[in-house]
């Protein structure tokens, strides 16, 4: 279907931006405008539902002689972006309370936020790599003021390494973007397998893979660039840091899922074409999983709630980069990968957003303190916070009847499959992994609930009032969704999921496809939560694995408290920001410290151990 929506998708909130320039200084009028915007970009993604499940939406107009932007939404595009303007709501929404407490240039804020979503919506609906290389610029430099809004000089340090790591990443993006229209002439978001057999030996195809998920993989997070996170968002204001940690970091994993997935994809039954997207996949999967360990390790042993969550992001982008490799690894049968990789980015999305503003409502009303072990005994305080809280909890850690449960089941099937596939013992020990690292996200998660809501209330913390109510309400939208996807998780398969696998050159016949999505039904037969027939057995399976999580996490967390190993401190030379910034230094002039008045050396602080 050719329609101009997705480019409206886009332009609505840049022409809210525009409009917020009007009245600079009117709160009310302001808090219309953002929410607003957001809303209709919401209401167009889902007029574009149908169109887009029933084959998709395509457009492009010329910006220069022979040069033309093209989009094209598929499922997996639209489902990315729905979620993305669905958060814009909840934080903007969040935002009416939480920034009339923040210093700094109000409108400025709001103004690059709702560029920021532009850009990000954009990378999701662009149809060739140039255009979402366009947008995904745009998601390197606008994001910035909504980092530094605070202007001290921990924002600004923190601003200006999420500068640097994606611009360096963005150079490695470019360049493979280049080497691929050099060797095929062509810059389509689709499959290129034909072309690479016929125009490029096995070094150049790789060179271009990895030069490309390193350029996504700055945005990502994924082990190596993961360093800027725990650095920049814990800086930003709690909107900002959410959107930030639970919506943007999507583009990188997303870029990602389309060159490894779809870009080297061949069409039939290419031997020496799957086997490319097979060695591929096999790297990655590796590539998630110790991004997996360095986040989670990380995360048990920070004090600041903020960095704490920022290194869950960490974590939870290696496991949707795990389902990826484990669906390349799969070849044409890795319809388990595609799908778990789709709807841990849908979840993260939800779950990690209300974690962040959650906490964000604590920073709000307890005199803006970070360290979780300060606080104690809120949950009398805040009674519907605490609830919102641990629902969001229970959602990134997998607990059965919430969110994560179902895309978390799913990528632990992907992982048997690709086991079973080869009998690679690694494989085997990544199983035993994953469940440790499942179980360090429960512990870590419910260590920030119990040292926040449950234990002895200090006393300057006695007649703190709940959250207001834009808080409560954005906290509740997330919480409600968390919950109705957690009962009801064959939902987004049949919906959303399941049709977009059609796009990924796997086959329908294969027993994981028929499972997840029967293309003549538009039915799951996936037995997740709920048994299907004979599937007792998968779903007791599920189960299984989920309460071996929580029982490590229980005893993760006894340890760590008894034996006081959630302090442990390593020096900062064992960490790669110490790294980045004494190289960065070879290059820059020296820095000012917050008030400008003296120059000093810009390291970080003594960071938490990111398990390298």
């Amino acid at each position: 279907m050719e329609t101009a929506l997705p480019l409206w998708i886009i332009l609505i909130p840049l022409i809210g931006a525009c409009a917020l320039l009007l009245r600079p200084g009117d709160d009310r009028y302001r808090n219309w405008i953002t929410v607003g915007t957001s809303v209709i970009a919401l209401l167009l993604l889902l007029a574009l539902y149908k169109p887009v499940m029933e084959g998709g939406v395509r457009y492009s107009f010329s910006y220069l002689p022979g040069q033309a932007a093209t989009f094209k939404v598929d499922p997996t595009g639209w489902l990315i972006a729905l979620v993305t303007a669905f958060l814009w709501i909840v934080a903007h929404i969040f935002a009416i309370s939480d920034m009339t407490h923040e210093k700094g240039n109000r409108c400025r804020f709001d103004f690059f936020s709702l560029c920021t979503l532009a850009a990000n919506l954009g990378v999701m609906v662009a149809g060739d790599y140039l255009t979402l290389y366009i947008f995904y610029e745009g998601l390197i430099f606008l994001p910035y003021p909504l980092i530094a809004h605070r202007e001290d000089g921990p924002a600004i340090k923190g601003a200006n390494l999420y500068l640097y790591v994606g611009f360096i990443s963005s150079l490695a993006l470019i360049a493979g973007i280049v080497l691929l229209k050099n060797y095929t002439g062509s810059l389509a978001i689709q499959p290129i397998a034909p072309d690479i057999a016929n125009s490029m030996g096995s070094g150049i195809k790789y060179q271009i893979a990895a030069l490309m998920i390193i350029g996504f993989g700055g945005k990502a997070g994924i082990f190596g660039e993961h360093f800027w996170l725990a650095e920049a968002h814990p800086v930003a204001p709690s909107p900002g840091h959410a959107l930030l940690s639970g919506a943007m970091i999507k583009a990188g994993s997303y870029g990602i899922l389309r060159v490894v997935c779809q870009l080297f994809t061949p069409q039939g039954e290419s031997i020496a074409g799957w086997l490319t997207v097979s060695n591929i996949g096999y790297v990655v999967i590796f590539v998630g999983l110790i991004t997996m360990i360095s986040g989670v390790l990380s995360a048990l042993i920070t004090s600041d709630y903020k960095r704490m969550l920022a290194f869950h992001s960490v974590s939870q982008m290696g496991y949707i980069v795990l389902g990826i490799g484990c669906a390349a690894y799969l070849g044409k049968d890795g319809a388990m990968g595609v799908a778990g990789a789709l709807y841990h980015t849908f979840n993260h999305a939800l779950f990690k957003v209300a974690l962040l503003l959650g906490g964000g409502a604590v920073y709000f009303r307890a005199f803006h303190e970070q360290d979780m072990y300060k606080f104690g005994g809120l949950w009398r305080n805040m009674p519907s916070g605490a609830i919102f809280l641990f629902i969001a909890a229970c959602g990134i850690s997998g607990v059965p009847f919430f969110n994560g449960f179902a895309s978390k089941s799913i990528l632990h099937h992907a992982l048997s499959e690709a086991y079973e596939r080869g009998h690679d013992p690694l494989l085997k020990f990544a199983e035993v992994i994953f469940v440790v690292v499942a179980a360090g996200t429960f512990a870590s998660n419910m260590k920030f609930f119990k040292l926040t809501f449950l234990g002895e209330r200090p006393k300057k913390y006695e007649n703190l009032e709940s959250e207001p109510l834009p808080m409560k309400i954005a906290l509740g939208a997330l919480a409600a969704v968390i919950f109705l996807i957690g009962l009801f998780p064959n939902f987004l398969l049949e919906t959303a999921i399941g049709p977009g696998l059609a796009y990924f050159g796997l086959d329908p016949n294969s027993h994981a496809y028929h499972l997840l999505y029967d293309v003549q039904t538009k039915a799951s037969s996936m037995a997740i939560l709920y048994p299907n027939g004979e599937s007792f057995g998968a779903v007791l399976h599920n189960l299984v694995g989920a309460v071996e999580a929580i029982v490590l996490g229980f005893v993760i967390m006894y340890v760590g408290f008894k034996f006081d190993l959630f302090h442990i401190k390593l020096p900062k030379y064992l960490t790669f920001v110490f790294y980045f910034w004494k190289v960065l230094s070879f290059f820059t002039e020296p820095k000012f410290d917050g008030d400008g008045s003296a120059p000093v050396q810009i390291e970080p602080e003594p960071a938490d151990f990111e398990a390298h």
